[in-house]
């Protein structure tokens, strides 16, 4: 046994790993001459907050603070902006939310497009082609 040990420590020790260097070669560093990209503000500032599961068998301080929330009924979804209540509210109901943070823009943008989904049926015309009839 000894003798394996003995020749697993003369084995040569691979140095193909490269250490980590904490200062910037002149070839990866941004020159002064480039200017910084500048981004649109995309710096969120609202959680978009929509209830997925329903708060029926919880205790009635769950179905207040969903109340509070402006969550009435299952998908639906409310704006609201960043704020120690907003987040203590959101952290009561956790289980039954999903949140996502957005901008004001974004958010306004994906409450629009949520609308009235209709009653799933499109009138693509009439059977046997029939208007109000052809008259020959």
């Amino acid at each position: 046994m000894t003798s394996f040990i003995r020749s697993i420590r003369r084995l040569p020790i691979s140095h193909s790993f490269r250490q980590a260097s904490t200062s910037t070669s002149p070839s990866s560093s941004v020159s002064a001459t480039q200017a910084p990209r500048v981004l649109p503000d995309t710096t969120v500032t609202h959680h978009l907050i929509t209830l997925t599961r329903s708060p029926i068998g919880l205790p009635p301080q769950a179905r207040g603070t969903l109340e509070a929330l402006g969550l009435y009924r299952r998908y639906s979804s409310v704006l609201h902006p960043f704020g120690p209540t907003v987040a203590g509210q959101i952290l009561r109901v956790k289980e039954l939310v999903s949140v996502r943070n957005v901008t004001e823009e974004e958010g306004i943008i994906s409450l629009a497009k949520k609308g009235s989904e209709g009653s799933g049926v499109v009138v693509s015309g009439r059977v046997f082609g029939g208007g109000k009839g052809v008259v020959m």
